[in-house]
């Protein structure tokens, strides 16, 4: 069974350590882990400086379900967070927050549900959804290292 809860989802706070970037190189390598992580870099980019080093950015992923049911209830779901990307010299913060979930919309029975947001209310949803978005992070690490720009093509 479920265990509901009124408690927020813990946003994803992580330093990953990068060795040899300059903070410019950094912001750039973000915002191609961006656009290649996302359908659309513009749509997803809310604000940019280069100067600060900082990007914010709205995404969403699949909800990661677990089983025929669950995958049946809340398969087609999508979950949303606000991502923030802050870059130094040899290392970069990615801060994700203002996590919900949006339902597939859907009519039943004459009712049109029109993909609500809504926050996670399911303890078992969240747990899952903070090692998805901490996967993202690694996601992020990993590419961001292995970026070389490439001049011999």
């Amino acid at each position: 069974m479920p265990t509901p809860t009124d408690k927020p989802m813990e946003s994803v706070v992580e330093i990953v350590e990068i060795q040899c970037k300059k903070k410019d190189q950094l912001f750039e390598s973000s915002k191609v882990w961006i656009a290649k992580s996302f359908k659309s870099a513009n749509n997803v980019i809310q604000y940019q400086d280069q100067a600060t080093g900082t990007i914010i950015g709205k995404g969403n992923i699949q909800f990661p379900c677990e089983g025929f049911i669950d995958c049946g209830a809340f398969g087609k779901d999508r979950v949303n967070f606000t991502i923030q990307i802050d870059t130094k010299d040899d290392r970069a913060r990615v801060s994700i927050y203002d996590i919900t979930v949006t339902n597939l919309t859907y009519v039943q029975g004459g009712i049109n549900n029109i993909g609500q947001e809504r926050p996670v209310s399911i303890l078992e949803h969240q747990q899952r959804i903070q090692v998805k978005l901490k996967g993202l992070v690694q996601q992020y690490k990993s590419e961001v290292v292995t970026q070389k720009a490439s001049s011999n093509w």
